[in-house]
């Protein structure tokens, strides 16, 4: 009843202020949360996989669904509304959009990356007893293998928009044969990669890489992409490297295990080498762009010591490394990629 009154006579309420949100935008703000969550419990249900190409009506989907029909139907209708599905003649099919991306049959699904998104909300709902008391760490379900597999699914459907754009301006040192991918979860850079570089072999290191292991096979890179257990921090990966990536990983961990964690990669690398850190940038004031910002705040509650940084900072503990000639590309919203090469 107050959701739905708190939309009423919005145009009375629109003056604008200083920073240009209207009090129109602010009640949009507060209610995002509600179309959000009912894709991401849809996608719990397995709805839209259910559904795939077939039409059902309420009764056959609740059924199918293991629902109460009233609940679907609520559910189902106000994902008509999104655009998730159609409607006609009381019958229920996926959209095109949902068809392309919601089934998990289909090969461009990002059912998993939905599942982590969903996982995350535990962490927002916790968020303010997090600020008030400060950090909880880890989760003990993020160590389990179930997790560590779906996640490393969720980063593989992620990387389906973003490979392209990441892999498109990395440019290897000449004649670069050997390629570390650290923390590379489920290998698709290094897949990426290899197939743009046909001599590239590539090491694939992490805590978990049964996904990895099973995408190289498929794409049957198996002779020169390979794979390893272990800890970033601690597992001593091999030396003498043309070419490392660090991706998605400094926003896990606080200044001081990023200064040991980058002074591994230094190690790692020949002279001449470059090391590709691709993460969530901030600009030098941390405001901006906000979804980093906001993607700092969830790593407060999800690790132990990560956020997001700004480019000055990353830069900063790669100098002191002695690292160089530094490019920074900017890829999609607030995702860049830092490019150095070592220098000495």
């Amino acid at each position: 009843m107050l959701a739905s009154q708190s939309w009423l006579h919005l145009d009375a309420f629109s003056h604008r202020s200083s920073n240009s949100m209207t009090y129109s935008d602010l009640i949009r703000l507060a209610n995002g949360y509600a179309e959000s969550k009912a894709l991401l419990v849809a996608n719990e249900l397995g709805l839209f996989t259910i559904l795939g190409k077939r039409a059902l009506r309420i009764d056959g989907l609740a059924k199918a669904c293991r629902t109460t029909e009233e609940g679907i139907g609520l559910l189902a209708n106000a994902l008509v509304g999104l655009d998730l599905l159609t409607l006609r003649a009381g019958l229920y099919r996926n959209s095109p959009v949902a068809r392309t991306f919601l089934d998990v049959r289909s090969a461009s699904s990002i059912t998993h990356l939905l599942w982590l998104l969903n996982h995350h909300w535990s962490d927002w709902m916790d968020m303010a007893r997090a600020i008030r008391r400060g950090r909880t760490g880890w989760a003990p379900i993020t160590k389990s293998r179930e997790f560590r597999r779906k996640f490393a699914l969720a980063m593989h459907e992620r990387s389906f928009v973003l490979a392209p754009l990441i892999i498109a301006p990395i440019r290897l040192p000449r004649r670069a044969v050997r390629f570390l991918d650290l923390g590379g979860g489920a290998g698709s850079y290094s897949i990426a990669l290899a197939q743009r570089y046909s001599k590239l072999t590539s090491l694939v290191l992490d805590q978990s890489v049964s996904v990895a292991r099973s995408l190289i096979v498929r794409a049957r890179l198996h002779d020169r992409v390979t794979v390893r257990v272990g800890n970033v921090l601690t597992t001593q990966p091999g030396i003498d490297y043309d070419a490392v990536l660090v991706s998605n990983l400094v926003h896990d961990f606080d200044g001081p295990d990023n200064r040991r964690l980058l002074g591994r990669v230094r190690h790692a690398l020949r002279p001449g080498g470059k090391v590709f850190v691709v993460e969530f940038f901030l600009d030098e004031n941390r405001t901006t762009p906000v979804d980093a910002a906001l993607f700092s705040l969830l790593m407060y509650r999800f690790t132990p010591g990560g956020r997001s940084y700004t480019w000055i900072e990353v830069e900063g503990w790669l100098k002191k490394l002695g690292f160089g000639r530094f490019k920074r590309r900017k890829i999609w919203g607030s995702i860049g990629i830092l490019e150095a090469t070592r220098l000495k």
